[in-house]
Order: C-alpha cells, then structure tokens, then sequence
C-alpha cells in the first residue's frame, strides 16, 4: 500500500468533503437568486402635476434626476424611485 498516516487519510476527507458541500451551496444560491430577479424599474413624476410614470432602469439612472417633459402638462419630470418588481407568482388554482 502507499503507507498514508490515518490522519493524512482523515485531513483529505475533510477537505473533499467541505469543498464538494461549498460547490453544492454556491450552486443551489445560483439557481434560486435567478428565479426570484424581478424587473428593476424607474419611477419619474412630474413637478408640476403629480403625474407619474414608471418605465425600465437604464445605466445613468439615479434619483433625483430631471428628465424630460410632462406628457400632460409639459412640466419637468424627476425620477424620484428606483425598485425591484417582483417577479409574478404562480397562479394556484382551488380544486373543485
């Protein structure tokens, strides 16, 4: 035989062993923070009339930003939000 001291044996178990359970972990956090992104929206209202309209986030986004002009009234608009929508749940039907 190779002639290993058990506790060479036993220290490579170990380290097998936490680096498959790290692998697993890291995986299954993958595959479920996929699943559960939503869509990262931003929110604009206008200064003058309250209107608000809500539309996808692009890179230069922050709040606080004025952007453009009302539809309604032609005052300026600012982004005042930036926020997750959660991804749509599952529709559960009851059994008849």
């Amino acid at each position: 035989m190779l002639g290993l001291d058990p506790l060479y044996i036993l220290l490579i178990a170990i380290v097998v062993f936490l680096a498959s359970y790290l692998l697993v972990s890291y995986l299954r956090e993958s595959s479920t923070q996929k699943e559960e992104k939503g869509k990262l929206l931003t929110m604009k209202k206008c200064l003058s009339c309250n209107y608000v309209l809500s539309r996808p986030y692009e890179k230069e986004d922050y709040v606080g930003r004025k952007e453009g002009k009302c539809p309604r009234c032609s005052g300026d608009m600012m982004i005042t939000a930036i926020y997750l929508e959660p991804p749509p749940q599952p529709q559960v039907t009851a059994p008849s």
